[in-house]
């Protein structure tokens, strides 16, 4: 039982008396309600409007989805429609024809808090889709009336963390338009391409013909002194050259003969006559659909520029190193502020760059993406409160997690790499040690021929394999805080780190000690004291030098300090990767490291898209924060929002503005192009002198009686040129009217960037025997209801294993179950009960598979695509089910 809702954001600029929300009536007992409500109106305040659109369960009153209209985003949606409807359309549309309803499609939203600004674009998932018959009607009056009303301008913004970074990045994306602007041009006069600059000042055949064919048309239509306006007319209409550096030479070209031949009596035709033709291109672009691309493709070129960086980390093989962490205790923890005990845990890090300086940090970040954040290993349990805490337990992390689900044995794969770190780490029973394997580090300096991804030597390749005791990496162990109000602030207590290159130094004995708790973000390593208690005493044949190792000198040496230092007791053991020979490859090997780099790789691309928080260390502060920031955030938005309404207004962003301006800016080159500039510079003047000097000295005003009024009309009354400004669309309005149109590319470039990597895995790595989409049958354990659900599985060794979607495979999800053939397994009948709720049209296509899950004897109904999938899938369970297998 549904029903719809329409909410407006209410704010300070809202029409008095408008009603705040709106609903349809309930349509009872249907997933596709059809509400056929009578026509809603809405006062639309200011051109930042926005109106929610929820549609209601009305047995719980709580939204099932939620859809989003925006004022821009409706005027700029009846703007394509328009553009998109052919000429006659597009006529009646420039002449202010009303436009009519336009049924538009929304996506139903699940998570959203308040639907409004950037909350509705975080939200998750989708529930369903609502169709609606939508119209915004502008009132003409405001720009084409003598005396408008005034148009209030958008609503400020509550202070958002969001927003602010939101409102840099488009300041970013402002400065990356003028850099790429200034860039061609310092590319074609710079010489960086010899042949380009030199042949753009030689060429003057082609010249010669375009000056002929300009002084031609400039005969019969204006005096000689206009041949350059209609020498770049030429030049932007002439069709493209075949190859690629024609286009420069010709503007270098253009620039030397008219710099000798032009007349400067109308230099004011030139910036204007520039723009005019760029406005025609810009007028191309919109109408041939291109101006949308811009914003689509968004996602969609994001993805692929994030991907060739990956890829570059996997252009040669890096072959594995095996990092185990363990026998984690504390000594003297104890709070900063207080010096009392606390809950505390051990965070285990590997930070790729700790000891880089900022050059080496740069250059790594140009080769090895991954380079960009420190990577967490796993992480202790605390053992409550103690001063002298022993961390037994040792959680995997997110990261880790997905690197073990992605590899189908990554214990196999680490052993095959020659090392045994796990048995150097003690035979414990209880799990105290943790393991990680990191790559080889890489770098641009060019060295001997390394081992390429196919197997072969890379000699085109300019990275390399840097030695591991050159590694700029090293294991952090960060202390935390557990308390509760540690998430809003800093939780660090400090950090111990341990250089990779003093563990490479130490061999197979490892590094094992106590180590001084330093303050966060050093790079130091500083032993702590010699333990008195025989249990941390640290082990002779493990311990290296490693309490003796100190990457800067610190004081009281051999002496007992004045202070209880928090220390940390660890033993670290890393075993570098040993290739015999290129027949010591495998592919398995190849394929494991890409599959580690890429989820290191993702790691730390998302940790940089979403890092950066405005966090202080006491209430007070974050309340003067919130009132100064969000002055500041208003007025950043204010000056961004202007900006980039005045670039919209001259690429047809908004049709019938930019045509009234390009028809103004045609009439206004063509006074500049038949009259001297100097003598358009000389009537102005005078005309701005002589109206002062009239005003002065001969106007005689008349008296009027005032009246009480005045200021309340000139509060109402607005300026038709403001208004214009105020209903340009932003570069954030044109964003957010095409996101989830951008979304959508970019999950379609990432589906065919993914399947690629995907085949290459299951091949090299999991070595299937089948693999493909079905749907497995669902029983709702509380009703007897049931139903189909997309899957994705596949048939490894004696194993049938099935995950959520691909999505959740590519990116190391937990599998959602498995069967293993083992005993009595195998392919299976159809029950009468399945017989009886299955459809007829599926029962061809059901595949019942059988075998050992995780709570005993099971059995899994698929439903596969097609007859030929069912046969593979089919012969692939017999095949499994009847091969030699260990039960």
């Amino acid at each position: 039982d549904h029903y719809v809702r329409i909410s407006s954001r209410r704010g300070r600029s809202a029409a008095a008396g408008e009603v705040a929300s709106r609903r349809t009536k309930t349509v009872m007992q249907t997933s596709r309600p059809v509400f056929n409500t009578e026509r809603m109106a809405f006062v639309v305040p200011h051109y930042g409007a926005e109106y929610k659109l929820e549609v209601v369960d009305a047995d719980t009153d709580s939204p099932v989805g939620t859809a989003f209209l925006s004022a821009q985003g409706l005027l700029h949606g009846q703007r394509d429609a328009m553009l998109a409807g052919g000429p006659v359309r597009l006529l009646l549309g420039l002449l202010g024809s009303t436009p009519g309803p336009r049924r538009v499609r929304l996506e139903l939203r699940t998570g959203v808090r308040t639907g409004f600004g950037l909350d509705y674009y975080a939200s998750p998932g989708t529930s369903g889709w609502v169709e609606v018959d939508v119209r915004l009607l502008e009132d003409a009056s405001l720009f084409w009336s003598a005396s408008p009303r005034r148009c209030p301008p958008r609503d400020g913004e509550d202070f958002d963390v969001a927003l602010i970074q939101l409102h840099i990045a488009r300041i970013g994306r402002l400065y990356e338009d003028v850099a790429r602007v200034a860039g061609a041009y310092v590319y074609v006069v710079s010489w960086e391409s010899r042949e380009l600059t030199s042949v753009s000042l030689v060429r003057w055949s082609f010249v010669y013909r375009l000056s002929f064919l300009a002084f031609s048309f400039s005969v019969f239509a204006f005096p000689r002194r206009v041949v350059f306006s209609f020498g770049s007319t030429l030049h932007f209409f002439s069709p493209p050259r075949p190859t690629g550096p024609q286009l420069p030479s010709l503007v270098q070209v253009i620039f030397l003969y008219t710099c000798l031949r032009f007349n400067m009596e109308y230099i004011g035709s030139l910036p204007v006559g520039t723009l005019v033709l760029y406005m025609v291109y810009l007028a191309y672009l919109r109408l041939s659909g291109h101006f949308k691309e811009r914003w689509t493709d968004v996602e969609k070129l994001a993805l692929i520029k994030r991907e060739s960086k990956v890829n570059m980390n996997q252009s040669i093989y890096r072959p594995l190193g095996l990092l185990r962490v363990g026998d984690l205790r504390g000594r003297n923890i104890r709070s900063r502020d207080l010096g009392l005990p606390g809950s505390f845990y051990v965070s285990i890090l590997y930070d790729p760059a700790r000891y880089a300086d900022a050059r080496a940090s740069s250059e790594l970040a140009n080769v090895d993406v991954s380079s960009g954040c420190a990577h967490e290993i796993g992480s202790t349990v605390s053992p409550g409160i103690t001063a002298s805490p022993e961390w037994n337990s040792i959680e995997d992390s997110a990261e880790l997690t997905h690197v073990k689900h992605m590899l189908p044995n990554i214990t196999d794969i680490l052993d095959h790499t020659r090392h045994e770190a796990a048995g150097s780490m003690g035979g414990s029973e209880r799990r105290s040690s943790i393991g990680y394997p990191i790559p080889t580090p890489i770098t641009e300096r060019v060295r001997e021929v390394v081992m390429a991804s196919d197997n072969e030597p890379a000699t085109n390749t300019r990275l390399s394999l840097l030695p591991w005791e050159e590694s700029h990496g090293a294991v952090v162990l960060q202390v935390k805080y557990t308390e509760v109000l540690s998430s809003f602030f800093d939780n660090v207590l400090g950090e111990v780190v341990i250089p990779i290159a003093k563990l490479v130094g130490s061999g197979n004995k490892g590094v094992e000690g106590w180590f001084r708790v330093l303050e966060a973000g050093t790079k130091d390593c500083i032993p702590g004291d010699e333990p008195e208690s025989p249990r941390s005493a640290p082990d002779p044949a493990g311990d290296g030098d490693a309490g003796s190792y100190q990457r800067s000198s610190s004081s009281g040496k051999g002496t007992a300090p004045p202070i209880e230092h928090p220390q940390v007791h660890v033993r670290v053991n890393f075993s570098p990767t040993v290739i015999a020979g290129d027949s010591a490859l495998q592919k398995s090997d190849i394929e494991a490291s890409k599959v580690i780099c890429e989820e290191m790789a993702r790691t730390a691309s998302g940790k940089q898209s979403s890092g950066g928080s405005v966090i202080g260390s006491s209430l007070n502060t974050i309340n003067t924060v919130r009132t100064l920031g969000g002055n500041l955030q208003n007025q950043l938005a204010f000056v961004v929002d202007l900006v980039e309404q005045g670039r919209n207004a001259f690429n047809f962003s908004s049709p019938q503005i930019t045509i009234v301006l390009f028809v103004c800016l045609l009439a206004l080159w063509s006074i500049l192009a038949t009259i001297p500039t100097r003598i358009i510079v000389l009537a102005v003047g005078l005309v701005q002198y002589s109206a002062t000097f009239y005003s002065k000295f001969f106007y005689k005003p008349k008296r009027t009686v005032r009246n009480t009024s005045d200021e309340v009309d000139k509060e109402v009354t607005g300026n038709p040129l403001e208004n214009l400004c105020l209903s340009i669309p932003t570069d954030e309005d044109l964003r957010r009217t095409y996101f989830w149109e951008a979304k959508r590319e970019g999950e379609r470039e990432r589906k065919k960037l993914a399947a690629a990597k995907r085949e290459s895995r299951l091949e090299k790595l999991w070595k299937t025997q089948w693999h493909g989409t079905l749907k497995i049958k669902r029983n709702d354990p509380d009703t007897s209801l049931w139903r189909w659900e997309s899957a994705f599985a596949l048939i490894e060794g004696h194993r049938f294993i099935w995950w959520k979607s691909e999505k959740h495979f590519d990116t190391g999800e937990a599998s959602e179950g498995s069967l293993f053939f083992a005993g009595h397994a195998g392919l299976s009948g159809l029950s009468p009960l399945d017989l009886r709720e299955l459809p007829t049209g599926d029962i061809p296509s059901v595949v019942s598979i059988f075998g050992r899950g995780q709570q005993g004897q099971q059995k899994v109904t698929c439903l596969a695509p097609d007859h030929t999938a069912k046969q593979t899938l089919e012969n692939a369970v017999i095949f499994a089910s009847s091969d030699t297998k260990a039960d």
